[in-house]
């Protein structure tokens, strides 16, 4: 009696848990081996970093042909992958985790050699499908002109971060009888509601510097500047700027002597 409740109290044991494969391995019925990435989301953040090099040095070995398994990928797709992992390398983890399931497959005559090829051959098509690859990275120095809307654009990819701004002691006026003002705009003379104007919500003022920014969509915002602003591109698009103003013809800049102001504007990427 004492051993039989002895034994129930122990219950059932607990299935032992098999430990993830990580690494080369090649199961008794597969014809190659394939390279098992780790567990990444399992991982602290430091090594989970670590293991991206580690990962995409074992999947390379494959794909130049180094393991003798019938794979091989021509040098310059190689070099556009290690190009796109450099610069994107957390791409790594589902590429290594995609690139497993391919090599079951071969490995078990679910798919071919060639198809898994191809699908390798493709991945820097893949891997910068959706990219902006016109991230705003160089400062822009330049004068204001006061007698377009906008002048130049600049490609911008969403998130990108720039402060813009521009001399202030340089002055010019935006009607024959208004006042001398700098790129912080006439203070006195706010534009809120004033639809003819570009900018003309909270914080606009007549004649000051501001940013256009265009989506890929066409859509256009308008931002106040004045002396100095730092903007977020919300999406992919153009950035240009130029005064809050919708007649340029009557524009000036004020003359002291033979020397005529030029304010000088600066667009720089913030990190």
């Amino acid at each position: 009696m004492t051993l039989l409740w002895i034994v129930m109290a122990c219950g059932p044991k607990e299935p032992v848990q098999a430990t993830p494969i990580v690494g080369w391995h090649q199961e008794e019925s597969w014809t190659l081996a394939c390279y098992h990435p780790p567990a990444y989301d399992s991982m602290l953040e430091m090594d989970r970093r670590d293991s991206w090099q580690g990962s995409m040095e074992a999947m390379e070995l494959q794909w130049k042909g180094e393991r003798g398994d019938g794979i091989s990928i021509d040098e310059a797709t190689l070099d556009q992958i290690d190009y796109q992992f450099s610069a994107y390398p957390k791409k790594v983890e589902q590429v290594s985790q995609e690139n497993l399931e391919k090599c079951r497959q071969a490995a078990t005559g679910q798919l071919s050699k060639d198809d898994w090829q191809t699908w390798i051959k493709g991945l820097p098509t893949q891997l910068t499908a959706g990219e902006c690859r016109t991230h705003f990275l160089d400062t822009v120095m330049d004068n204001l002109n006061i007698t377009v809307d906008f002048e130049n654009s600049f490609p911008i990819c969403e998130g990108d971060r720039v402060r813009i701004s521009g001399s202030l002691q340089d002055q010019y006026r935006v009607s024959d009888s208004g006042e001398w003002i700098t790129i912080a705009g006439d203070q006195n003379s706010p534009s809120l509601g004033k639809e003819a104007l570009p900018c003309n919500t909270e914080g606009c003022f007549d004649g000051m510097l501001i940013l256009q920014f265009t989506d890929l969509d066409n859509r256009i915002t308008i931002y106040p500047v004045g002396t100095g602003l730092e903007f977020k591109a919300p999406r992919d698009g153009y950035i240009s700027y130029g005064v809050n103003d919708d007649t340029f013809y009557d524009n000036q800049w004020y003359q002291r002597g033979g020397l005529i102001d030029h304010s000088s504007i600066t667009v720089a990427p913030l990190d």
